[in-house]
């Protein structure tokens, strides 16, 4: 497990790569994954499910957010089965030039959302911590704090990330598990944002619904 984790946060710390990383680990990973059809029938704050929610699998449901947040995309897995991924970007992106010399589009604000499937739920909660002693250590952080939404309990980090190879100044992520799911969600923005992150990411959360038991 610590090797595949080693992959993901491999790919999550370059993300400001991610047009070209997103197109390959899709063309690898596409005849791996099993399509899927089921939707739970309600969620776990009792509420009906929505079949327009974006789905993470078969767990994890998404309101259409606000913030002038809209769908960039939508991978049915990053690294195998039972790991899924999705981002959804606001304002117009620019040029930037990535550490390899590849153009790509960087957005104001970014929000990443990962669902990462482990053997059971003490394996989740287990790679939960290593992936927040991971952000601890990657970023500068400035604040912790707690939440709940839609019947999930979140650790929150608010934190500094800018450096000479990420062009994203600041961020917050968001760390909880389910059955037997990581559940990592993170906004990341740069200098020229103006929006409220920390709101922001408060009101995302609020659409994130996970199915029943």
């Amino acid at each position: 497990m610590k090797r595949q984790l080693n992959r993901i946060w491999l790919f999550i710390m370059q993300k400001w790569l991610i047009i070209p990383i997103i197109v390959a680990v899709i063309v690898g990973a596409a005849l791996l994954v099993p399509a899927f059809s089921r939707y739970p029938e309600t969620a776990l704050d009792g509420a009906k499910w929505d079949r327009s929610w974006e789905m993470l699998g078969t767990v994890l449901g998404v309101e259409a957010p606000g913030d002038e947040l809209r769908l960039l995309n939508n991978d049915t897995a990053l690294a195998g089965d039972d790991t899924y991924y999705a981002s959804w970007v606001t304002g117009e992106p620019t040029d930037y030039t990535n550490a390899e010399g590849k153009a790509v589009d960087l957005y104001p604000a970014q929000v990443y959302l990962l669902l990462y499937g482990c053997a059971d739920e003490a394996a989740a909660r287990e790679a939960c911590a290593d992936w927040m002693e991971r952000e601890e250590a990657t970023y500068a952080v400035r604040e912790r704090g707690e939440a709940s939404h839609n019947g999930l309990d979140y650790a929150l980090m608010y934190y500094d990330c800018g450096s000479d190879t990420n062009p994203y100044s600041r961020g917050v992520s968001a760390f909880a598990v389910r059955d037997h799911y990581v559940v990592i969600a993170e906004l990341i923005c740069t200098e020229v944002f103006e929006g409220d992150e920390a709101g922001m990411m408060d009101r995302f959360l609020d659409g994130c619904h996970y199915g029943a038991k």
